[in-house]
């Protein structure tokens, strides 16, 4: 199957690729000069010029590699994470597990600036200049270090959209929803901060039964029945996703599909539900 972007909120690729290259090359001007002070006595300390160095090669990481992943990559849609799969209580199952690309790199980022942010507060310290500018990088590594658990903790979980002959389960980054079949009333896209995401719906009054993942700041939570699924963490693309799911709901007697396997071929091969 052919490569797809996936819906995402953003500007034209053009300015993306702009960035992308911006960045690179800005990155890459910083460490060249940085790891050519090393050879000029008198100027940078060692320490400095390492620092400045790996800030970087962060720089070329998060913000040219980084935001190539986020934004401009090209991910198959090939329902290649689509299986089957039972549920704890031994129901079968169709599981759509979700990439990790958009959290880990926002992650990434913030874990290197800390560290950089703390080297040069450490450097300064240490140079007897403990004024205003070791105390602004110190806090703001205190600030972005304090994003840092949530993030982990984001990481760690096993996200992942499961479909049942009874409901539809998430398994999100920030906690776990289930929405019966029969509360499903519709299916959209919505923007939700960097991307867009599918969010399905649920009649008025039913019940979302959301259970908010531990968190140290931040985990939000739904405000009103509905489920998100981001669209770029899927390999499934979104919009067939939703009229499939529409489907289920609308027509119990196709919800058998689900148990038997026929659901995974359908979404990984992208084969539309008759009728």
């Amino acid at each position: 199957m052919p490569s797809s972007d996936a819906p995402r909120r953003g500007m034209g690729r053009g300015f993306l690729w702009f960035v992308v290259v911006g960045n690179a090359l800005l990155g890459s001007a910083l460490t060249v000069v940085s790891l050519g002070m090393l050879t000029q006595p008198g100027t940078w300390s060692t320490a400095v010029s390492l620092v400045a160095a790996a800030a970087g090669v962060h720089w070329v990481a998060a913000g040219a590699v980084g935001f190539h992943r986020m934004y401009l990559r090209r991910p198959r849609l090939d329902g290649a994470r689509v299986t089957t799969t039972t549920t704890d209580d031994g129901r079968p199952a169709v599981e759509l597990a979700w990439a990790r690309t958009i959290i880990a790199v926002p992650a990434f980022t913030v874990a290197g600036l800390v560290v950089l942010l703390a080297a040069a507060t450490v450097l300064q310290a240490a140079d007897g200049d403990a004024g205003a500018g070791a105390w602004f990088t110190g806090g703001l590594a205190l600030l972005l270090a304090l994003l840092l658990p949530d993030s982990l903790l984001r990481l760690r979980r096993r996200a992942r959209l499961v479909l049942t002959p009874q409901a539809v389960e998430l398994h999100g980054w920030d906690g776990d929803g289930v929405l019966a079949w029969d509360d499903v009333v519709g299916a959209t896209l919505v923007e939700t901060g960097s991307w867009t995401s599918l969010r399905l719906v649920g009649r008025p009054g039913s019940t979302l039964g959301w259970r908010r993942r531990p968190r140290l700041l931040f985990a939000p939570a739904p405000r009103g029945p509905h489920l998100d699924v981001p669209a770029p963490a899927v390999d499934v693309d979104v919009r067939f996703l939703a009229g499939t799911l529409l489907h289920y709901a609308q027509n119990p007697a196709a919800r058998a599909e689900i148990a038997d396997g026929r659901a995974r071929t359908r979404l990984a091969e992208h084969v539309r539900p008759l009728g």
